[in-house]
């Protein structure tokens, strides 16, 4: 039997979709020989890519070799267009039955593709893998950078620091031919699943965000997004210590929260027993253990980036009411604008003042974020781009607009009301 490699490369997602399918035409003419046969496709969506991997099967085949040439952001691959963007979700990527041969390796030629996504792919799907930790560009060799002037020839994907990583010097060395590509990093499959809670950090979270208030941007936005009628069932997803249903518990009809830390949701257990309308359950993995319409509102502060998107979408399109809402408010990371200076500023003012207004609260802070368990847990869930996350929910909500309601330097916190989730009815959820 022939060595079979899959070649997968997107077209709408973005710039460069022209590009893409040169680079993957180029790949192909180089590994077809008489021992391997080659599948060279374009896929613009999550089900196509499953029916791919699908067809594979029924025909008996095994894949040696995996490519994938494309963008994408921190969690992988990205599909569709900025307008309706798709990404599998790491619950989706774990159930993807993708019929590698035994020993068979995959390939993400895609921007930052190393820095998390890879390692991920190689332990859920058990092959090794490889990616590139900064972002890629398009080179007419392979050995230097030189910029694709022909509209025809060969092309490759280049990784390499650029503009964004490292400034105009990197540009520079890019413009003069000088800059060599990166290697892939490879990863192999680690035998054991990590803890990527916040349980070894419990403690320290709760004594942190004790009181709620102390995130005093999120917690004014939220209130004054949340239905004033007290007679209002919320659904807290990614509760932490639960320390905002505490504070919302005598304005509210009943509160249930959400959380994968067995040790967070026993400190918010003993924080709320004089509150027999709040509850907390786990969970594990995307699935909302309530009935139809549920709840009026569903809050995620501070938690969406780490959650399933589209499975967990689907499941809160389920549990809320269709005059309910969603609230969702988060942190992004994206450079600070010449627009935004003004705002920047203000936000800057408003910290230092805090600083010395709440000493107790930045003094744990600090012992949080300094803490080896903070930096593991974030390496198993990266921060998102702004712009990941404004276009997904955007697009799932039409006419509904991510709002920016504080700036730091490389990150700001995003705020997003859906109104109701009538408007989501006419989308596809793209959870496979």
């Amino acid at each position: 039997m022939k060595e079979l490699t899959v070649i997968l490369y997107t077209t709408r997602y973005r710039k460069g979709g022209a590009q893409f399918r040169r680079v993957a035409n180029t790949m192909a003419r180089e590994i077809a020989d008489d021992f391997k046969e080659v599948m060279c496709r374009a896929i613009e969506s999550k089900h196509e890519m499953k029916q791919v991997f699908r067809t594979i099967r029924d025909a008996g085949k095994e894949i040696d070799a995996f490519h994938f040439i494309g963008h994408s952001g921190m969690y992988g691959p990205m599909y569709g267009t900025v307008n309706y963007p798709e990404q599998f979700s790491p619950y989706e990527i774990e159930r993807l039955d993708i019929p590698f041969a035994k020993d068979a390796s995959a390939f993400f030629h895609c921007c930052r593709s190393a820095r998390w996504f890879a390692p991920y792919f190689a332990n859920v799907q058990k092959v090794i893998t490889y990616g590139y930790h900064w972002y890629t560009t398009f080179s007419t060799k392979k050995e230097r950078y030189q910029i694709p002037i022909r509209q025809k020839g060969s092309l490759y994907c280049f990784g390499c620091p650029g503009r964004k990583s490292h400034g105009w010097l990197a540009s520079m060395k890019k413009l003069l031919g000088v800059m060599k590509p990166e290697k892939l990093k490879r990863f192999k499959p680690e035998p054991e699943k990590a803890d990527d809670s916040y349980n070894s950090v419990a403690k320290l979270y709760a004594e942190t965000f004790h009181d709620i208030k102390v995130r005093k941007d999120e917690f004014k936005w939220i209130m004054k997004h949340l239905p004033t009628d007290e007679n209002i069932n919320v659904l807290d997803i990614g509760c932490g210590n639960g320390a905002l249903l505490s504070e919302l518990s005598n304005k509210i009809s009943k509160g249930v929260g959400l959380d994968v830390s067995d040790q967070l949701l026993n400190l918010a257990r003993t924080r709320n027993t004089d509150h027999p309308n709040i509850d907390f359950k786990r969970i594990d993995g995307p699935a909302l253990p309530f009935p139809d319409h549920s709840f009026d509102v569903v809050i995620s502060l501070l938690s969406y980036r780490y959650l399933d998107w589209d499975p967990i979408m689907i499941e809160i399109e389920r549990v809320v009411k269709k005059e309910g809402k969603l609230l969702i408010v988060d942190m992004v990371t994206a450079p600070v604008q010449p627009k935004e200076w003004p705002k920047f500023i203000r936000s800057k003012a408003s910290h230092y003042i805090d600083r010395f207004r709440k000493p107790a609260f930045y003094h744990n802070l600090r012992r949080l974020v300094t803490n080896p368990g903070w930096s593991h847990m974030l390496k198993y869930n990266p921060i998102r781009s702004q712009h990941e996350m404004k276009w997904y929910l955007e697009s799932r909500f039409p006419g509904r607009k991510v709002e920016v309601i504080n700036i730091g330097m490389h990150s700001r916190i995003l705020a997003f009301d859906s109104k109701n989730m009538k408007n989501i009815e006419n989308i596809e959820l793209t959870y496979p």
